[in-house]
This record gives structure tokens, sequence and C-alpha cells, in this order.
């Protein structure tokens, strides 16, 4: 019987190798959105996955090594998403007013009760980077990244003379980016007649740096 190519070999090997980490992601993250990182049961995610602890060691070292896959690559997914939505958003207004009514409604979006998984997501990554410095140095740098990506967009809005002249974009970029994140103080305290008023005082802050 003819053997496979060396080369051949390896490449198939790596393909499966990559499949079998993915589908360790896909279940830990089930997991991970239904019962949070403390209640974490990796054992549940291997007999779910039907792949053995053996394969999750030899990929993550650790559960909390599959854990910190699972985080970065949420972390990536949403920033990612987020960051190109707003930027075709942006390209397509017409106006400094519809520019002014599409933060509106990111605003108003973006602490929406249904958009409370996306925070605590968010909040969760950058909890589990506290205790794990390389996932703190790739965050730290996707986050850089991300913002200056943001204040790009923002250049786009000033250049057309919808944004005032002396705002500097990449503060801006953070201080948006802070209106999303302080949000999960409202969800924590599950006080819901203050949704409306925080959206209030965000959009008449946006309106303070808008020519509109």
């Amino acid at each position: 019987m003819r053997k496979m190519p060396k080369k051949v070999v390896e490449r198939e090997t790596s393909r499966r190798g990559r499949a079998t980490a993915a589908k360790l992601i896909e279940f830990a993250a089930k997991e991970l959105d239904k019962v949070g990182p403390v209640k974490f049961d990796i054992d549940s995610v291997l007999r779910k996955s039907k792949i053995s602890k053996g394969s999750l060691y030899h990929h993550f070292g650790s559960k909390n090594g599959l854990l910190v896959a699972v985080e970065t690559q949420q972390f990536i997914k949403y920033l990612d998403e987020q960051n190109t939505l707003l930027r075709n958003l942006v390209e397509t207004r017409n106006s400094a007013s519809d520019f002014l009514t599409l933060m509106t409604r990111v605003m108003e979006i973006s602490g929406l009760p249904e958009n409370r998984d996306l925070r605590k997501k968010r909040i969760r990554a950058i909890a589990v980077a506290a205790h794990d410095r390389d996932l703190s140095e790739f965050i730290k740098t996707e986050q850089i990244k991300g913002s200056l990506y943001l204040a790009q967009t923002l250049q786009i809005a000033k250049d057309r003379g919808w944004i005032k002249p002396g705002v500097d974009l990449l503060a801006a970029s953070y201080w948006i980016q802070g209106l999303f994140m302080g949000h999960i103080m409202l969800d924590i305290t599950e006080i819901k007649d203050l949704d409306k008023a925080w959206n209030s005082i965000s959009v008449d802050a946006i309106r303070s740096f808008i020519n509109a």
C-alpha cells in the first residue's frame, strides 16, 4: 500500500487540528453564553462536542486556555462588526443632520436591553484578560486598532464639515466606546427607568461636537 506524501499528511493533520480547535471554541462559546465563566463546565463542553480531554490540552493547554481563546475570538468579532457597520453607515450619510441622526440611533441601539449580552461579553473579556497577560496584551492591541479605526471613521465626518474643528477624534473614539461600556452599570442595577434619561444625556453630549 502506497504511503501518502509527508507534506500531504502534515497538511491533513493541520486541517483536522484546526477543525478540532474550532469545534471546541464553538461549543465552549455556547457553554459560556449559557452559564458564564464561573459555572463554566469543561466536561459538558467535551461531552457535547465529543472531543477528548487530550485534544483540549493539546490545542489550548488548559480550561483557562480555551476560555481565553473564546473570549479573544468574541472580542475580535464584536469589535470588527461594529466598526465596519459604523464606517459603512457614516460613508452613506448626506449631511450633518443625517450624521447626528445616525449617532443618536447608535446611542439608542447600544443601550437596548437586547444588547445586554454584547456588553457583558466585552466586560467578561476584559475581566478574563486581567488574569492572563497574553490576552491582556492582545486585547490592548486590538482595542488600540479598533479605536484608531473608529477615529478614522469620525475623520470622514470631520472632513465633510460635520464635526467641529477642535475635536480630538481619537479621544472622541474612546469616549463613544466608553458610553457603551458605561451602560453596564445600568444593566447591573436593572434600573430600567433610567435608560431614556441616559440616552438623552448621551445624545446631548454628542450633539455638542457635531455641526448640525
